[in-house]
């Protein structure tokens, strides 16, 4: 399983534990955290377009869950995107599924959506973390929170356009 890192901590059954940051867990260095967003999601949404910036925002967990064959990743939607963190064997299948889905959303929903990666270890080197807890909501549904700042750090280096995956990005110009 790819997340064996993320299997083994505990999930918790009440929220007040999840609150508590001694029980979040720090994801390795060479795990890879994504962003993704819809450029000018204000403007599309003030325009009754709600629906489609949604639909593109959770399009990306979708295709991620589709690419691993599972949805046992650490991944939060966030509107009008998604933020997400995958083992490094992961990039090759990360960076096709993103890429089919910002053509999707360009192509059929006439949407930019922006997408970044970048290791832990750059989040890190630049003073935030990224660490996680789980929480079971119900017996089938369990969800990750992440704390240490390192996702809005990250977002906002992404929407500064680094660390952004271009449509013929190698792996190398990636992370």
């Amino acid at each position: 399983m790819i997340n064996s890192h993320v299997q083994s901590h505990q999930a918790y059954d009440e929220f007040s534990l999840v609150l508590d940051p001694d029980v979040y867990q720090p994801l390795p260095d060479d795990w890879l955290v994504g962003i993704t967003d819809v450029v000018n999601s204000t403007t599309a949404i003030r325009s009754g377009r709600y629906e489609d910036v949604n639909y593109a925002g959770a399009s990306v967990i979708a295709a991620l869950g589709n690419a691993w064959g599972s949805f046992d990743f650490p991944f939060v939607f966030r509107g009008d995107g998604a933020a997400f963190a995958l083992p490094p064997q992961g990039i090759m299948a990360a960076t096709s599924a993103l890429r089919q889905v910002a053509s999707f959303a360009r192509a059929d929903l006439d949407l930019t959506l922006r997408i970044g990666l970048l290791t832990v270890r750059e989040i890190r080197t630049n003073g935030r973390d990224v660490r996680i807890a789980r929480y079971a909501a119900s017996e089938n549904a369990t969800y990750a929170m992440f704390t240490g700042g390192g996702l809005k750090w990250a977002e906002q280096q992404i929407k500064s356009g680094r660390y952004l995956v271009s449509r013929a990005a190698t792996r190398r110009s990636l992370i």
